[in-house]
């Protein structure tokens, strides 16, 4: 580290005094506190080199000590800053003090130290620091075929911890194995009650809240298409149409305005909730219901039906004890209710989300908080309906919804059209929306940190430069790219892109593949080299490349070694025979 390197993620305040602290091979770290710190030693401790030494014991405040015993520097006093996750630290070039206002605020202290000392050295000065968002979270789809092991999802909380993020959600639809409903998912891989005691004693240990997340209204194709649910159906024969024109083929929301339905929704959650012991909120969805009132409970008020619905269904969630959350969408479609949702959900914390650079997520959620709703601004990996993701829409996207004075942010990551894209293809804009969260104004080097959460050095630029060799191919597109439209559409739908252009791209391609990172065996590597693959296909099918099935043959054996590493196979054959069944070539 040199004096002009900053942190990966800049404390909220920090006076440099000059010079730097190196580990040493004999440092020792000590802990104390009023209470036992199982999981803050158990963070700090992997800081410590082999010869060095770590205690904890018991004091009045909480703090810490790292370096050279013989010379390490004066606690410092604590930070006025009323946050449970505050501390304040000193830096000398022999150790580092540091105080918290609580256990979590040292284990925060904690994975600050580790962050930052992954590159080796710490500038010597004072500071403090604290989250400046309540809600630091992401949310992973794994409903649209990948379901994540128990082992993903534990990775995936550790680099949450080195983010100083707090909050996991898993978006359910049909992957929770409710028990009087084995016919909606006996084909995928569901999470038990068992699984997600697992994750959530292992989130709570860590200071991560697991947050249940099951949609209550729409998005409910994967139920309805069973005979036994079209009772529940909006519209049994389908035909909804959306705000864009199109119209849905099969039947996706629920009948509202019905008793039954009502109840077997609130049964699904008096299930679910009591599973997510450690969790203080829930999503209950809500978005996109683009039939609602549209069919058996036809009405010119679809407003109103929607916040009568949604007010029973927070109400179940008060019971368990969780503040109900909802997609903030459809409020923003009917705007003319907006006076009234502080009177019939006063509890509901909304997620504004919007996944384009253009889109304007900054106005609709300050239009939100004018009515005095509280709001989280929930931005998108770009990573879906790509292969390699989109560098600079995902950048610009998560930057406006930082910028936004709100309660916290929700980074969103999903699985449309087949969850093709791997896990790594998210991880820069995870690194992204973790900094910000912490420091809405924060400049981050996002590559280096990505290559710290991987443990891959130089991964993280090669991940940022190939999430943009779609702006090289010219093939920018609403939600996608058109190069992944180039391969997911027929050949005479798809896009028709530039030669030229495509060309170039592959030229980009082939020099990233050069890349020496790319030649590891890491997860993380040999990921990122199959979305370099399929991004490459995608290339040639746009330019009538023929003799491409071979290639695609092994892309398929990847696609299937990769995912059997991030989860269960059960539903890899519905991605696998999506990807194979597209026309090639001649």
């Amino acid at each position: 580290m040199t004096a002009a390197m900053p942190f990966l993620i800049p404390p909220r305040r920090f006076d440099a005094h000059g010079g730097f602290f190196s580990l040493s091979p004999h440092a020792v770290l000590t802990l104390a506190a009023p209470e036992p710190l199982p999981h803050a030693l158990r963070l700090a401790e992997s800081l410590v080199p082999q010869g060095g030494g770590r205690q904890c014991c018991t004091g009045p405040n909480y703090t810490l000590t790292f370096g050279a015993p013989e010379a390490l520097p004066e606690v410092p006093e604590i930070v006025s800053e009323a946050s449970p996750e505050a501390y304040a630290f000193t830096i000398t070039t022999s150790g580092v003090a540091a105080r918290a206002t609580s256990a979590e605020g040292l284990f925060r202290c904690c994975a600050f130290l580790k962050r930052e000392l992954a590159r080796g050295q710490l500038p010597c000065g004072c500071g403090e620091d604290a989250p400046q968002k309540a809600v630091r979270g992401v949310m992973l789809d794994v409903s649209r075929n990948r379901t994540y092991s128990l082992k993903t999802l534990f990775s995936v909380v550790d680099q949450l911890v080195l983010l100083g993020m707090n909050r996991l959600e898993l978006y359910f639809e049909n992957v929770f194995a409710y028990r009087d409903h084995v016919a909606v998912w006996g084909k995928t891989s569901p999470y038990t009650p068992t699984d997600i005691a697992a994750l959530d004693a292992y989130c709570a240990a860590r200071f991560v809240q697991l947050v249940p997340n099951q949609n209550t209204l729409g998005h409910f194709e994967r139920w309805l298409k069973h005979p036994d649910y079209l009772r529940y159906a909006e519209l049994p024969q389908g035909g909804a149409r959306t705000p864009w024109g199109s119209i849905q083929a099969h039947p996706t929301g629920l009948f509202a305005a019905d008793r039954t339905t009502r109840d077997f929704v609130k049964g699904l959650l008096n299930e679910l909730l009591p599973c997510f012991t450690h969790a203080k909120t829930v999503n209950l969805g809500g978005d996109e219901v683009f039939d609602l009132g549209q069919g058996r409970s036809q009405c010119e008020d679809k407003a109103a039906l929607y916040l009568g619905y949604m007010r029973e269904m927070a109400d179940v969630a008060l019971h368990h004890g969780k503040r109900p959350e909802l997609w903030a969408d459809m409020l923003i479609r009917h705007p003319e209710i907006l006076p009234e949702v502080k009177r019939i959900l006063p509890e509901v914390r909304w997620l504004v989300w919007g996944y384009e650079a253009s889109d304007p997520i900054v106005a609709n959620a300050e239009r939100l908080q004018a009515e005095g709703l509280e709001v989280v601004v929930s931005p998108g990996t770009s990573s879906w309906r790509s292969f390699c993701g989109r560098t600079s829409n995902m950048l610009a996207n998560i930057r406006a919804a930082a910028s936004v004075a709100s309660s916290g942010i929700l980074l969103t990551d999903w699985g449309d059209a087949g969850h093709w894209q791997p896990l790594t293809i998210s991880l820069p804009a995870l690194t992204f929306a973790g900094a910000l969260a912490w420091n809405p104004t924060a400049e981050p080097d996002v590559a280096v940190l990505t290559d710290v959460l991987c443990g891959e050095d130089g991964l993280g630029e090669c991940l940022l430069r190939l999430g943009d060799t779609y702006l090289t191919a010219n093939a920018a597109a609403g939600n996608a790219t058109k190069l992944f439209q180039a391969y997911n559409l027929p050949l005479a739908d798809a896009p028709k892109l530039e030669p030229d252009a495509l060309r170039k791209t592959l030229d980009e391609l082939e020099e990233l593949a050069a890349l020496p990172v790319l030649s590891g065996s890491s997860l993380a590597v040999r990921e990122t080299r199959y979305a370099l693959e399929l991004q490459r296909l995608a290339v040639l099918r746009a330019l009538q490349t023929p003799g491409l099935r071979r290639r695609r043959a092994a892309l398929a054996a990847q696609m299937s070694l990769l995912w059997a590493e991030r989860g269960p196979r059960a539903q890899l054959d519905d991605s696998l025979s999506a990807f194979l069944s597209q026309e090639l070539p001649e």
